[in-house]
């Protein structure tokens, strides 16, 4: 039985690979384990992951100016993932929590790509549970004098899943539906028509970054060392401490990629990892034209105290797929999550000082 809901259809469920995942699931052809990456695994030197240069070298300033040269031109848009379900912030949509200032994360990324330059273009992935509001936000404030710069899209929406394979109800009999992931990002991208309209303005790259990570800020030296590297993907890489946690770049079967930490084997020594991804991509956009198809991993979570099974797909498996490189940034700079409430308190300081240019 198929689940009927507007919703459905006004977030584009993708129902044909969704409903063959849920086929594989309930004959037991899809579990946990199949997110377990196979294969031949090989932890990477540091010396793999090329450092940005020192910004007082000369290397730093030629990068620095053909990012800038891009810029000035137009090539670049700023992409913003600011999806998901708004859970982890006490139901509200992180995106529009006040920083500081009465400043929010969302306009603190807008704005902070436009003070770059006025060519900048600015994507917004929404979802379902944070489109309506993140919206209002923007209409509230004026979409801070940016809104001949800024497009919106939505990533996909889908059903969750009992244990047993049938269309999880809550307990007021509805049906509870989540996004499929930041891995949507490339096919809503396209399928909303952002893409195609990008590259006939004369773009050329996209910096994709999570709407909580204030400290992933368009950095000119970064894109020219994109594209200087040829690549159709850089991802940005962090010092990784003994004790973190987090998808990271591994050799598998000769290639270098990124693997989502839920892949690793359960006997893999995270501590062994140099870096971690930082979930922030410099990406070709004529490379989204491609079709590829990203792997999906089989989720399960707690919803009011019940197990529900979700279908997800990343976008750092795009490295699988694509022409993929690797630049290590300041962990220090560049890498400022907000996970929860307490985050934003613990590390106000920091995100001040990562913002401080716009001041």
């Amino acid at each position: 039985m198929k689940p009927k809901h507007p919703l459905l259809k006004e977030y584009f469920y993708p129902e044909k690979e969704i409903g063959k995942l849920i086929r594989l699931f309930k004959k037991g052809e899809f579990k946990e384990k199949d997110n377990i990456v196979k294969g031949d695994i090989t932890i990477p030197a540091d010396e793999t992951f090329p450092p940005l240069p020192d910004k007082n070298s000369s290397r730093y300033r030629e990068l620095y100016s053909i990012g800038r040269q891009a810029i000035e031109k137009g090539q670049l848009a700023a992409a913003v993932l600011n999806g998901g379900m708004a859970t982890r912030f006490g139901g509200v949509v992180k995106g529009i929590v006040e920083v500081f200032n009465s400043k929010s994360f969302l306009q603190l990324k807008v704005t902070g790509a436009a003070a770059v330059s006025e060519n900048i273009k600015i994507y917004i992935m929404n979802s379902f549970s944070t489109d309506t509001k993140t919206l209002q936000h923007f209409e509230e404030n004026n979409y801070f004098d940016l809104k001949e710069k800024i497009r919106f899209l939505n990533q996909f929406i889908a059903p969750r899943l009992t244990p047993s394979g049938d269309f999880y109800k809550n307990a007021e009999s509805k049906e509870s539906f989540y996004g499929p992931g930041h891995g949507d990002f490339p096919y809503a991208f396209s399928k909303s028509g952002c893409l195609d309209e990008f590259i006939s303005e004369g773009g050329k790259y996209i910096f994709l970054s999570n709407v909580d990570n204030l400290g992933a800020k368009v950095e000119p030296a970064i894109l020219g060392m994109h594209i200087a590297s040829k690549k159709e993907l850089s991802a940005e890489v962090a010092h990784k401490d003994p004790d973190d946690e987090g998808g990271a770049p591994l050799i598998v079967n000769g290639r270098l990629q990124l693997v989502e930490a839920l892949s690793f084997p359960e006997d893999f020594d995270q501590s062994r990892v140099p870096v971690f991804n930082c979930n922030s991509y410099w990406i070709n956009a004529e490379s989204l034209k491609k079709k590829v198809e990203l792997p999906w991993y089989l989720v399960k979570k707690k919803i009011n105290d019940e197990t529900v099974v979700q279908f997800e797909h990343i976008c750092g498996d795009l490295t699988k797929l694509l022409d993929s490189g690797f630049i290590k940034v300041s962990r220090k700079d560049r890498f400022l999550p907000v996970k929860r409430p307490e985050d934003l308190h613990k590390n106000i300081d920091r995100l001040k000082e990562a913002t401080a240019f716009q001041e």
